[in-house]
């Protein structure tokens, strides 16, 4: 477990994060006691935190999206749906997240959320925590990264899968699978994932002659022949996700890293490799070069991968790279 000190609108809070998508914020008595009440998350600022309570309800609300949640969603109601708060309600801390171009709903905690598409703001939610009580509970749900189609630029990769994951798409295979299977179908076949979803570790595996279907687990997968690209599934073991006020380089041992780039930042620094680049590039020049964010800045989720036998340099977005061998470790940026 990691916790670091951000500062958040001149108050110092250590951040504790126990889970890829959630993290316990610690404040003060004083500061929780004068939470004010939640209400939607469209006016909270990118890369900003707020304290806010709940009262005790039946979180029937509108809220759009798993995890960031669009911004005009009813925070208390998407705090249920993480796991954040439980019945009784409570306080907790909001992150200002950029916007999404697609907010895909589920079923979590006994409250389901709604599809949406683009909107220029989200949200994330983390538990609120008394200073000195202790670590929070790990909460349980609310991804940052949600299981979509299969990704060998990043893999290996965490993400995850929605209750309901036994009914998806089509799967062939039986382990590895091909490289166009449902993701999700595919983990709760391999037995990674109930059902009811979760984590999920997806790693790449090469190509195969002939995939052999087979029934496991509720699941019946298909046959075929030859495919390119094949991967495998695994349940993940938990993954930490640090935050820092300011963007600098990718901390030693940090799986996932969500910082800041300021605006109209130097484009300068180094930068090594097209995507994914190596681990000790400058991540907002990276983050610029990606297109993840543009001369206004803001807040980036960079995520540890694993490094590469080289890296092509490019120029993209007013930021040119620089080319390099094999270095141990890599990053790349989540675009939810």
């Amino acid at each position: 477990m990691r916790t670091i000190v951000l500062a958040l609108g001149g108050v110092l809070a250590a951040v504790s994060a126990p889970a890829f998508a959630q993290q316990a914020a610690v404040f003060t008595e004083a500061e929780i006691a004068a939470a004010p009440a939640c209400g939607k998350g469209r006016g909270i600022e990118e890369g900003t935190v707020q304290l806010c309570s709940c009262k005790p309800t039946t979180f029937k609300r509108f809220v759009w999206g798993s995890g960031p949640y669009a911004g005009h969603s009813d925070v208390c109601t998407a705090a249920r749906h993480a796991g954040v708060i439980g019945d009784e309600g409570g306080t907790l801390a909001v992150t200002g997240r950029p916007g999404q171009t697609a907010y895909e709903g589920s079923e979590a905690n006994g409250i389901s959320t709604k599809r949406w598409g683009l909107y220029q703001s989200s949200f994330d939610v983390m538990q609120a925590q008394v200073a000195g009580q202790g670590t929070a509970p790990e909460p349980s749900g609310g991804p940052v990264l949600a299981c979509t189609g299969f990704s060998a630029d990043v893999a290996p990769y965490t993400c995850s899968c929605p209750a309901g994951s036994d009914s998806g798409g089509s799967v062939w295979g039986s382990g590895p699978y091909t490289g166009d299977s449902d993701v999700c179908r595919a983990a709760v076949h391999a037995g990674a994932i109930p059902p009811t979803g979760g984590q999920v570790r997806v790693s790449a595996a090469p190509g195969l002659e002939a995939y052999e279907g087979s029934s496991r687990n509720g699941v019946t997968t298909s046959r075929w022949g030859s495919y390119g690209q094949s991967f495998e599934v695994a349940a993940a073991t938990t993954t930490s996700t640090t935050l820092q006020a300011t963007c600098d380089v990718m901390p030693p041992d940090t799986e996932s890293l969500i910082c800041v780039c300021p605006e109209n930042g130097p484009v300068s620094k180094s930068v090594w490799g097209s995507g994914p680049y190596t681990a000790d590039s400058d991540i907002c020049s990276a983050a610029r070069h990606a297109g993840v964010i543009d001369a206004a800045g803001g807040s980036v989720t960079a995520i540890r991968l694993k490094g590469l036998d080289s890296y092509a340099g490019s120029a993209a977005n007013g930021v040119t790279s620089s080319k390099w061998g094999s270095f141990e470790g890599s990053i790349t940026f989540d675009r939810n």
